[in-house]
């Protein structure tokens, strides 16, 4: 990976409304995003319809009293899905979605999409996970709430099926997620534990710590993305807007540029700088010829293009063939 991958993920952020999804898609293009993903989804093929007429707040959003209303009020058909594919086309900025169904799975395929996200409450559902590797399209895995080993079964499963690259993301499934529970050091045991990109799907408040994580190796970053954290739906508030994600794409590109290597290096920038920070051994007062020096007679004072002082045991001792002025460089020659 020679860049990052920046995610908006517009999610059910939409609320439904066609409208408010494009402008999101030109909002996201607008800050840098490298893609939007939605959520590939239909009520009663998430939830069971035993489950619907269970209350719950509504987010603030009209008509939802239950479960069933929420997830009626965020599915989106067929027509949804060509016109904000089209629409991305048309801004230049790449389409891809979490299928949370099989049927989904195919309507993504029509839609010529590069690229699944499956989500992490889906890391076990074998049959799904086994419908997308089936199109040898590049998956991208969520392992929020998940063991390292279901995470190694679910990998191992994608790729016995499927030639595709598979990157995995490190995730916590709390919305948002408190900053003690954010564990980081799951970068390094993924990057370590398999052969994969990895990345991280963040559900923090603010941007520091998807910064924090590209600092730690990660190369795809997930983040939610809203107009306004204010507008009704569960995920507004734990949502970046324009202005932050623009942020996190400018400064998360500077962090990687500041991790690329993986050795100590001096760029010839620096290497010119050498000279100009370091000491040489220079005369302490006018010398004369003869005089065998001791350390009352050096100093050592900037530029270094003379004799290090790390050499001074060679200088010690020595007779001068020649008059040396104050603040002169000593030379053996």
């Amino acid at each position: 990976m020679n860049k990052l991958f920046f995610i908006a993920e517009i999610g059910v952020n939409h609320n439904g409304d066609l409208n408010l999804a494009k402008e999101m898609i030109d909002a996201a293009a607008q800050s840098g995003a490298s893609a939007v993903k939605f959520q590939s989804l239909k009520a009663n093929k998430l939830v069971a319809e035993t489950e619907f007429k269970t209350e719950i707040s509504g987010f603030g959003l009209d008509g939802v009293k239950t479960v069933g209303d929420f997830w009626k009020k965020v599915s989106i058909d067929d027509e949804f899905h060509f016109q904000v594919k089209d629409y991305c086309d048309k801004v230049g900025v790449e389409f891809f979605s979490t299928p949370f169904d099989l049927e989904s799975v195919d309507l993504l395929e029509e839609l010529g999409v590069n690229k699944y996200k499956i989500s992490s409450g889906d890391l076990t559902h074998f049959p799904l996970l086994k419908k997308v590797a089936q199109t040898e399209k590049e998956i991208i895995l969520s392992t929020g709430g998940s063991y390292l080993a279901e995470i190694s079964e679910s990998y191992n499963f994608l790729k016995s099926i499927s030639k595709a690259k598979v990157s995995l993301l490190h995730c916590v499934s709390l919305y948002p997620t408190k900053s003690e529970f954010v564990n980081l050091e799951a970068i390094d045991i993924l990057k370590k534990k398999f052969d994969a990109e990895i990345g991280f799907s963040d559900h923090t408040l603010g941007i520091h710590l998807p910064l924090a994580a590209i600092a730690k190796g990660a190369t795809i970053i997930e983040k939610h993305f809203t107009l306004d954290k204010n507008m009704p739906g569960p995920d507004q508030a734990i949502s970046t807007n324009p202005a932050e994600l623009a942020d996190l794409v400018r400064l998360g590109n500077e962090v990687f540029e500041a991790v690329k290597f993986k050795e100590k290096i001096i760029s010839e920038d620096e290497i010119a700088m050498r000279p100009l920070m370091r000491r040489s051994i220079v005369a302490a007062k006018d010398l004369e010829i003869g005089t065998k020096l001791s350390m009352d007679d050096l100093d050592f004072k900037r530029p270094g293009s003379g004799i290090s002082p790390k050499k001074l045991d060679e200088v010690l001792g020595k007779t001068l063939i020649e008059k040396i002025e104050k603040d002169h460089q000593i030379k053996l020659d």
